[in-house]
């Protein structure tokens, strides 16, 4: 079969000599096909970017542990916790208006519920299983980017608005943006990789670089709390690294069990009750019932079988109290 095929620089040649409307749509295709296939392996998490550089602010470094120590070499593989703040890069309103001025499709949008605004242009169509075209359409905001499905939109709060409408809810939102500094705790497998990689999540493979405004930097592969209790079974090691009541939470409505020994053997996990999302503990003894409940969770004796529930919206506060001061 590969040998009926022409070589690159004729198949090239052949495709050049097209009229350009004709390579515009092969093109067009070709791309569809690879960001459909580059978009699945993302969220399959088998995407291999290479090494992922995070610019951060402030890095500082709360807790090594090593998890293993080679004993011919004596190299440590190391799970570091670190704490960054990062500051936002929005795009400026003169660099949107003149987007705008450019191209005949952009259009001023904004959110009816939210208040924000968006620069809405056509987009690159996606493409389906069965090799479908969809038709798609991109929102530029100050701090990101979306795709949403042309026939999406209808369903959404998205109205065109005016072009002063338009700039005063921009620059308001790019002046937030810039004086803000989101801190978020990572924690960073970093060292020794390779004993210790099928340990690691195969849901993230990207290993990525942290690079301080000092120009310190710690490269490894980020370990989300979801996947601690896994890693530190898979290394036969205790699990005394603690997660948040938020990082708890966070990684709960992800869709991860998290094991807890305090204040009781138990675990959380997401549930689902009547078509509603819950946050349950499970393995709760019964003479600790009053005592969560007194805490802000609340019960519901489901086929004859008392269950105990976190409210979502208060998970993290209400796990906090839980789990006591940390």
């Amino acid at each position: 079969m590969k040998e009926e095929l022409p070589p690159i620089q004729r198949w090239l040649n052949r495709l050049l000599a097209l009229p350009i409307g004709l390579q515009n749509v092969i093109f067009d295709e070709f791309l569809a096909l690879v960001e459909t296939r580059v978009a699945a392996a993302r969220d399959a998490g088998t995407l291999d970017v290479g090494v992922e550089t995070m610019l951060v602010e402030t890095a500082t470094v709360l807790d090594d542990r090593i998890l293993r120590t080679d004993t011919v070499s004596g190299a440590t593989s190391h799970l570091l916790t670190i704490e960054v703040a990062r500051r936002r890069h929005p795009v400026s309103l003169d660099r949107a208006l003149r987007l705008a001025d450019a191209d005949d499709t952009a259009v001023f949008v904004k959110n009816a519920k939210s208040g924000k605004v968006a620069l809405k242009t056509p987009a690159r169509a996606g493409m389906t299983e069965d090799g479908m075209p969809v038709l798609r359409i991109e929102l530029m905001r100050p701090t990101r980017r979306e795709y949403l499905a042309a026939d999406d939109l209808y369903e959404t709060a998205w109205e065109e608005c005016a072009r002063e409408t338009f700039a005063k809810a921009w620059a308001e939102e790019e002046e937030q943006a810039r004086n803000h500094v989101d801190t978020e705790t990572i924690r960073l497998a970093t060292g020794l990789l390779l004993p210790i990689w099928s340990a690691l999540p195969s849901t993230h493979l990207a290993v990525s670089r942290i690079v301080d405004a000092e120009g310190r930097s710690w490269l490894g592969r980020i370990v989300f709390p979801g996947d601690l209790h896994q890693l530190f079974g898979k290394l036969g090691l205790s699990e005394e690294t603690s997660l948040t009541p938020s990082e708890i939470a966070r990684a709960v409505e992800n869709g991860n069990v998290i094991p807890l020994k305090r204040p009781f053997a138990c675990e959380i996990k997401r549930a689902r009750v009547n078509g509603l999302p819950r946050i349950e503990i499970v393995g709760a003894p019964a003479g600790q019932l009053a005592w969560l409940k007194s805490l802000g969770c609340f019960t519901e004796v489901i086929a004859y079988k008392t269950r105990v529930f976190v409210p979502v919206p208060e998970a993290t506060v209400i796990l906090q109290r839980v789990l006591g001061d940390r």
